[in-house]
């Protein structure tokens, strides 16, 4: 009866944990790449049907996200609506933290027993970006520019504010290490194989894709200081991108800016907006998938004791993206990097680092201390042994994370005689048919995945 009654003990943080327990015994990534799949297949709905059986789950939030990229995806954009709607409430509750539920409290508990599985999904930065962004093209969809920017003037709050207090964040995770007595330093080591694609980034959220679309509508309802402005936020990010140089020096120039003056002069003679007749066709393409994390063992003393602990990681070659062509009635064109999603998230994990290390270490304590216990209720031997066999079957990598993002997110804009154009990427199953008007922007927006490339347009 004791034996069992310990067990019980081992067992009960499991299953307070929720369903988020379900990314402990299957990771997250098995889970989303038969999404994936379907999406490369042009099957998006059965994905749908999966992921609508895991909206009562504690991963809720990390499902909600999933299904509105699909939904949005597949043109379903009601229902993607309706999604991004239920992530951006989950968010707002996240970020109260003035009161702290019961549930949510025996979550944070269990996580000091078993691992971060245990905890309710609760997002990154970047994923949160995302979330308005996207509902910003939901609004799109349906005409409603004014609530598309909106969502981008939220994306970009959420960035400006997380970038005031980034530092704070990293520094604090380092003192409550040392607080503890916990060395970090003598453990980044076995992380350094994300550092090339972590620096490619100035940080784990400023995505300049948001940016760019607020300029974008900005632009099209004729407030072009306002579309300077965000335009010149996005150049900071991406400083090299050749179409964004050219429209913070259109918007500035019509708004009497300097700066402008001197960006036109560095960057040449080109034309940098519509001419008589002419409108504008603005593609935002996006290429392939967000990496999943991968779990590798990482050694961690506990007083005279080594133990192996499961981490999260990204592995392997993270590829800088590369330019896309795009046909254009013809014409071949490139692309320009507005957003490298992939390492936004190898960023945003080894931010991550400092405290997940410091985690771990209390789990050992607590899970030593347990067993300790045990054993000293069992002379058998059996309890702690239990205890042991617990500890290897619930030390697991939390492996969680947004994987129908794209891998990056890039823009190509040009001007062109209004009327019928054609635009072809490599693999696209049909040329895409787009009706440029005279003095307005034409958003194309293209997912480009293997197998399949999703499309659709804003006339703006």
């Amino acid at each position: 009866m004791r034996l069992f009654r310990g067990i019980s003990l081992l067992l009960l943080p499991v299953v307070l944990g929720g369903c988020a327990a379900g990314s402990v015994f299957m990771p997250y990534p098995i889970q989303a790449s038969g999404w994936q799949r379907s999406l490369e297949q042009s099957q998006p709905d059965s994905a749908l049907t999966a992921l609508d059986r895991k909206r009562d789950s504690a991963d809720r939030l990390l499902y909600l996200q999933e299904r509105g990229r699909i939904g949005q995806l597949a043109s379903n954009i009601d229902a993607s609506k309706t999604d991004f709607d239920a992530a951006i409430s989950a968010y707002a509750a996240l970020e109260d933290r003035a009161v702290i539920s019961a549930s949510a409290t025996l979550a944070s508990g269990a996580s000091l027993i078993t691992n971060d599985n245990a905890r309710p999904y609760a997002g990154s930065l970047y994923e949160r970006v995302f979330v308005h962004q996207y509902q910003a093209l939901n609004y799109l969809a349906n005409g409603d520019g004014s609530a598309a920017l909106v969502e981008v003037r939220r994306a970009n709050l959420i960035q400006n504010e997380a970038l005031a207090k980034k530092e704070n964040t990293v520094d604090s995770a380092r003192e409550d290490a040392e607080k503890k007595g916990f060395d970090v330093e003598r453990y980044e080591g076995y992380f350094t194989g994300m550092d090339v694609a972590a620096g490619r980034v100035k940080s784990g959220f400023q995505n300049a894709a948001t940016f760019y679309l607020s300029g974008l509508i900005y632009e099209a309802t004729g407030n072009n200081n306002d579309a300077y402005i965000d335009y010149r936020k996005a150049l900071e990010l991406v400083p090299d991108n050749p179409y964004v140089q050219r429209d913070v020096v259109r918007t500035g120039l019509k708004t009497g800016i300097e700066d402008a003056q001197k960006l036109a002069r560095q960057i040449g003679n080109v034309q940098y907006g519509p001419a008589k007749g002419e409108g504008e066709l603005v593609i935002y393409l996006e290429e392939g998938f967000v990496p999943p994390k991968e779990a590798v063992g990482i050694p961690i003393w506990t007083s005279k004791t080594l133990n192996t602990v499961s981490f999260p990681v990204y592995s392997g070659n993270i590829p800088a993206p590369s330019s896309m062509v795009v046909d254009v009635s013809g014409r071949t064109l490139e692309t320009s990097l507005l957003v490298d999603t992939r390492a936004l998230a190898v960023r945003t994990l080894k931010d991550e680092i400092p405290g997940m290390l410091v985690r771990a270490f209390l789990r050992l304590l607590t899970k030593q201390e347990m067993q300790r216990q045990l054993q000293q209720q069992d002379s058998s031997g059996l309890m702690g042994l239990a205890g042991t066999l617990y500890s290897l079957v619930t030390d697991k990598a939390d492996l969680r994370s947004w994987l129908t993002l794209p891998g990056s997110g890039q823009v190509l804009r040009i001007p062109l005689p209004a009327g019928a154009h054609r635009v072809a990427v490599p693999g696209m199953s049909a040329p895409l048919d787009v009706e440029v008007r005279n003095g307005r922007p034409t958003l194309v927006h293209l997912a480009v995945l293997p197998g399949r490339t999703y499309s659709h347009i804003y006339p703006l």
